[in-house]
């Protein structure tokens, strides 16, 4: 069959069928902003390591607040062709600023030495970037090599738990070495009230009452004292937008940009410094601090959180004074995606693999329900959120609709319409789980109902959570394999805890003692993957407090407590993790239990072998291959089999029920909560985890990619998609309170009319 048949009869994406219905500007924006490369942008970099070099004596709080303000003053800034709203990262859109303060090792490696590959000659996740800026970049290396984030955390760290990430490959904290926490959503609500002048006037209150003969007085001055600068640097950036904007209309000989730009002039002349009071400027407003917390923090789930829900009142304000439209506000709503779609941030070549495509989890949430009333809170905006995804079709911002019971059916039949486009969006978060799963954790009722989306799917509350959702990866495969080896890993050679049993594969004498062996492994790893989390969050509470995340991340807690989101100021604080390769895990407990212990098909000492030669070994007997097939007949989770679905559900809930055991480094200090705490989000970790996990007795061979967040591990699933839903439903899904993630594909022709 030709390629022109097959797309003709069966195409790809049923999108094909749908073209976005773009107006003339978004159409010029999408095309404008997708002819743009991914490249590296030096500004950052040069202006920040110049304001380091300049104050060594300053606080460190102080100093970010000096490096952000300069930043905010001296970067390029640009209003893209035809955009009615303003701001920019970096000087060109889809370029990354640089953050030497975190990691400058990767980037002498790949940018100057091209090991593996010069960013702009990588086989995927390419970056360009000018030869003749390397001269500058050189400069900006020398000042922060053994100055970094990631320099002084392998200084902190012990050598096991260095071990565990390099050499088992078990955990990993790679991306938290490169950038700062993220995974909040800004409280839109209090900040569109009273414009940041409230905060710089809450801040000289506070300060006047600090007592400077205490300790807690002087820390209270320093972290007032950033949060005013800061604040006062959001809006000088927002006034360089204005001059921007007159200038260009003063140029302009098309009337009507003329008069746009003449508006956004307006509009950034007043928020975000004074409250909103149009769905214009509460939308600028929102764009404003989305770059500037982007510019600062270089971290990922920074999110516009329930968007219908913040904007709903302006909207319908707007539309009975007859200042807006539907038409206009989709235009609005997509040019903002548009802008938010041009966030970048610079990965090192290892960290693209957990994160392909470059998803920054800029998560837009949807519908839900309404934490005043208790009902359902779609509105006008929740549909047209959905038409606006439709048009738009681009990768950022991530979208999240909140399904319950009362959830109306056509927005459900919207819902549906809009994810059998392909486009990925939007995913769907279940209340009925993620609320009573919150509660559980110490979120009150009121609090809970209000959840956004802060990351892949990660729930938190608009305002009030600090912590990071995203934390150390965490391999339950790789846990396994070493389980199987007396905590040997057969890669690298490395044994970092013996089983508590002191036996392996071929010598465990039942199944219950497999079991106790695992679960000691995991608590072991459990343990280092704390020590990681709480090392890095200890150093980041030390050299690089981010005023502008903590005030306008936590606005209330963190301005009435005197302190940052990494002291104690946010309400609610914990610390997740995302757990890799449940299925394989899973499965391959029950091949042990089923094949070795109840049916006796092998014996340990055949499977140990066959896992060890990657079922390649031809002179035994069975053979290796034939062994492998032996493993992939077992029963696999996915196939609504309430035996293999209970012991994955098993599994899942031991990592639960482990985590909160420990205590994140602002525990006792303010917030609620302040545990670890787990979820199943994987990104695209399961490949490079894969490639570090060894032959496993599911049958899966050696280096192959695991399994995806909940999901069954590919291919295993054979009895359609209800039975998948049924097995994924028998895991204990509410105690997963960091997030359960479950993916699933289906075919185009699965959803033609």
């Amino acid at each position: 069959m030709s390629k022109t048949e097959t797309m003709s009869q069966e195409p790809f994406h049923f999108q094909m069928y749908q073209a976005p219905k773009r107006t003339k500007r978004i159409d010029k924006l999408y095309e404008y902003v997708g002819a743009s490369k991914v490249g590296m942008c030096l500004e950052r970099g040069k202006i920040i390591t110049d304001v380091y070099m300049k104050n060594q004596s300053v606080p460190p709080i102080i100093l970010r607040a000096i490096a952000l303000k300069e930043i905010l003053n001296k970067m390029s800034i640009y209003i893209l062709p035809g955009s009615l709203l303003a701001g920019n990262q970096a000087c060109k859109p889809n370029y990354a600023p640089l953050f030497p303060e975190y990691a400058v090792d990767f980037i002498e490696e790949e940018f100057i030495n091209g090991k593996p590959y010069f960013p702009d000659e990588r086989p995927a996740d390419r970056i360009e970037y000018n030869r003749s800026d390397m001269p500058e970049l050189k400069k900006i290396l020398e000042y922060w090599k053994g100055n970094t984030h990631k320099d002084r955390l392998y200084a902190n760290l012990p050598k096991e738990a260095i071990s565990a990430q390099d050499d088992v490959g078990a955990v990993n904290i790679v991306n938290f070495m490169h950038g700062g926490s993220g995974h909040l959503a800004p409280p839109w609500e209090w900040l569109f009230a009273n414009g940041l002048k409230k905060i710089i006037q809450i801040c000289d209150e506070s300060i006047d009452k600090c007592e400077m003969w205490t300790i807690e007085g002087i820390e209270k001055k320093r972290f007032y004292t950033a949060a005013k600068m800061v604040c006062k640097a959001m809006i000088d950036y927002a006034h360089r937008y204005q001059k921007l904007a007159a200038q260009l209309a003063e140029k302009e000989t098309n009337e009507q940009r003329k008069k746009e730009l003449e508006e956004l002039a307006r509009v950034c002349g007043k928020v975000p410094e004074n409250p909103a009071e149009s769905f214009y400027e509460a939308l600028q407003f929102m764009t404003f601090v989305q770059f500037g917390l982007q510019i600062e923090d270089n971290g990922q789930g920074i999110c516009p959180g329930r968007f219908d829900q913040v904007m709903i009142s302006f909207y319908r304000e707007d539309k009975m004074k007859g200042k807006l439209d539907d038409e206009t506000a989709m235009e609005l709503i997509e040019n903002f995606f548009v802008l938010l779609s041009t966030i970048e941030r610079m990965r090192s070549w290892e960290d693209t693999a957990y994160f392909r495509g470059k998803p920054i989890f800029q998560n837009l949430t949807t519908g839900g329900i309404d934490p005043k009333t208790g009902n359902d809170a779609t509105n006008e905006l929740s549909y047209m959120i959905m038409d606006c995804i439709a048009n738009a079709r681009t990768l950022q911002p991530s979208h999240y609709v909140r399904w319950h019971k009362n959830t109306p059916l056509d927005f459900k039949i919207k819902i549906a319409q809009t994810v059998r486009l392909g486009t990925g969006f939007p995913a769907i978060a279940n209340d009925e789980l993620y609320i009573p799963a919150m509660m559980n954790r110490g979120y009150s009722w009121e609090d809970a109902v209000n959840y956004c989306i802060v990351g892949c799917a990660e729930p938190g509350v608009a305002g009030l959570r600090g912590g990071r959702t995203g934390a150390a990866w965490f391999c339950l495969a790789k846990i396994l394999e070493v389980t199987l080896y007396n905590g040997k890993d057969p890669r690298s050679g490395v044994t970092l805890h013996k089983n508590c049993n002191n036996k392996d594969l071929s010598t465990f004498s039942s199944f219950d003692e497999v079991w106790e062996a695992f679960i000691d492994q995991m608590k072991y790893y459990a343990k280092i993957h704390a020590i990681m989390d709480n090392t890095t969050d200890f150093l980041w509470e030390e050299y690089l407090e981010e005023p502008l995340f903590c005030v306008l991340g936590c606005t209330e807690t963190t301005l009435k407590r005197g302190k940052s989101i990494f002291k104690g100021g946010a309400k609610y604080d914990f610390t997740g993790n995302e757990t890799i390769g449940t299925a394989n895990t899973g499965n391959s407990l029950y091949a042990i239990k089923k094949l070795i212990f109840d049916d006796k098909k092998l014996t340990g000492e055949q499977l140990m072998h066959a896992l060890l030669t990657d079922f390649k070994d031809m002179d035994t007997v069975p053979t290796g291959p034939q062994i492998q097939q032996i493993c992939l007949h077992v029963p696999k989770y996915g196939n609504d089999i309430p035996d293999v679905d209970n012991l994955v559900s098993k599994v899942l809930e031991s990592v639960c029920e482990e985590l909160p055991q420990y205590k994140n480094t602002r525990y006792g200090r303010g917030p609620i909560g302040g545990i670890f705490q787990a979820s199943t989000t994987t990104v695209s970790s399961n490949t490079p985890f894969g490639l570090l996990t060894g032959s496993l007795p599911d049958g899966r061979e050696k280096g192959a990619s695991l399994s995806d967040g909940q999901s069954p591990m590919r291919g295993t699933d054979e009895k359609g998609p209800t039975a998948v839903v049924r097995s994924v439903s028998r895991c204990k899904n509410v105690i997963l309170s960091e997030g359960s993630l479950f993916n699933m594909k289906l075919l185009p022709q699965d959803l033609k009319d």
